[in-house]
């Protein structure tokens, strides 16, 4: 019924504009509920298929990919896959994507990667990295729904396309610091052409369910087993991003703001010292905090043309909470410099992630307990702190590469990086073993890839 009235009533073409609103909204719903990736391109090929009466459909498809090798000098295990073993898990990513466009206005994109699991160290997935509905009712207005990207750095858009930059892999420094970076929800865009260049405005909101990624050296508490643990949860973002294109020249600025929550229901743990007699103090770790925690990012980001074929780009970060005082507080960024020289882009960054001074100190106290024996003689305090070490984790961290990509063919491209980081005194980026500590270790790591889209 609605679909009769749809067409005949409105007309072919706003009947489909309206169809295509009501499924996206759908799909933004029950995706954020945790629909699979069957059900999301059913919903998607429903629209294809409703919308053909209306006028015909052009589609274009890219597929893209990146086999890459990483091995470091460390038997530490760095980034969840690189260690000492070597191994094709880090980088490695292959993906196809489609843009159907409907009418000059309305299109939709689809976008599928498989890759390793956002919860597992060893398995790999496939995923429905983007799916949405955009419709552009002008040339400086878009609107979108359904399954986006949070748009907080300069590649946030293309980080699993290799063929779009140069580095063997994004400093990790930025951007792996969330293994959340998609969204369900919506976005508008608002564009000013200048003479200058090109400034636009994206507001978005949504949220999404993910894994917030733990590593425990021992049991923890008794009750998990040692090793990494997966942590779900459900997030919520709205934010702002301010970007300034002028020929190849980009400047960004974005903030927002997130809630998590814990998909099992259980309240956060906010770390509080506990001071039971002279001479005995302790963090209390037990669950009671606040129902969500509350975060803001603020992100600042250039790849400008220096003169003389070189570049510079750098990007910052900055986190804070809310709720947890002394917990995810932290400051990353990086400076690259590269040159494009015939085939070759050699290249050249520095990157630094630091806890803030108070997170520091947190993670050092916990990570070593002085609570008597007697005051603790089943040592299970003293267990508790080591594993809330682990659980809320610190950084303090720089790294130096050197690298350089060769472009093939306009769509492909080799890369080779070694990169050295610096762990001063801690950094939640390693997987340290039992009876081991991450502080003051250095690691040597070779990358090697081949990227490709087509």
């Amino acid at each position: 019924i609605m679909l009769k009235l749809l067409f005949s009533s409105w007309g072919a073409e706003w009947g489909t504009a309206a169809l295509v609103f009501f499924v996206s909204a759908a799909v933004g719903r029950y995706a954020a509920e945790g629909m699979n990736t069957l059900q999301w391109c059913g919903a998607i090929t429903a629209v294809l298929a409703l919308s053909g009466p209306a006028r015909a459909v052009d589609y274009a498809t890219a597929v893209f990919g990146t086999v890459g090798y990483a091995r470091s000098d460390h038997p530490f295990v760095y980034q969840r896959n690189i260690d000492d073993n070597g191994g094709f898990n880090r980088d490695s990513v292959f993906g196809a994507q489609l843009d159907i466009r409907f009418t000059p206005e309305w299109g939709a994109t689809l976008q599928g990667r498989f890759a390793p699991a956002v919860a597992s160290d060893v398995q790999w997935d496939t995923t429905l990295a983007w799916a949405f509905i955009s419709w552009r009712p002008s040339n400086d207005w878009q609107l979108r729904a359904g399954k986006l990207r949070i748009p907080g750095y300069l590649h946030a858009e293309n980080m699993e396309v290799g063929t779009t930059f140069d580095y063997a892999r994004l400093p990790a420094e930025v951007y792996f610091l969330s293994s959340i970076v998609d969204f369900v929800g919506g976005s508008v865009v608002k564009t000013w052409a200048t003479d200058s260049g090109d400034l636009s405005l994206e507001a978005y909101w949504g949220r999404n369910n993910g894994y917030w990624r733990q590593y425990f050296r021992t049991s923890y508490l008794g009750m998990s087993p040692a090793g990494d643990y997966y942590l779900p949860i459900t997030l919520e973002v709205r934010g702002l991003s301010l970007a300034f294109h002028r020929d190849e020249d980009v400047y960004k600025f974005t903030y927002y703001q997130i809630r998590d929550r814990q998909r099992s229901g259980d309240r956060w743990v906010v770390p509080t010292l506990e001071t039971p007699a002279p001479g005995v103090s302790y963090y209390n770790l037990v669950p009671g905090g606040p129902e969500e925690m509350r975060l803001s990012v603020l992100a600042l980001g250039a790849d400008v043309g220096i003169g003389n074929g070189f570049r510079l780009a750098g990007e910052a970060v900055q986190c804070k909470t809310f709720d947890i005082p002394s917990v995810f507080n932290m400051t990353g960024g990086y400076l690259a410099l590269r040159k494009r020289i015939g085939q070759w882009t050699p290249y050249v960054y520095h990157a630094r992630l630091r806890s803030s001074g108070a997170q520091l100190d947190l993670h050092r106290a916990l990570d070593n307990p002085t609570v008597p024996a007697a005051a603790d003689p089943t040592g299970f305090i003293t267990a508790m702190q080591k594993s809330g070490a682990d659980a809320f984790g610190a950084y303090d961290q720089y790294t130096w590469s050197i690298g350089t990509a060769y472009a093939l063919t306009p769509t492909s491209k080799l890369k080779a990086e070694w990169s050295q980081t610096h762990v001063g005194a801690a950094s939640s980026l390693v997987d340290t073993p039992a009876g081991e500590r991450a502080s003051h270790q250095r690691f040597n790591v070779l990358s090697l890839s081949y990227s490709f889209v087509f």
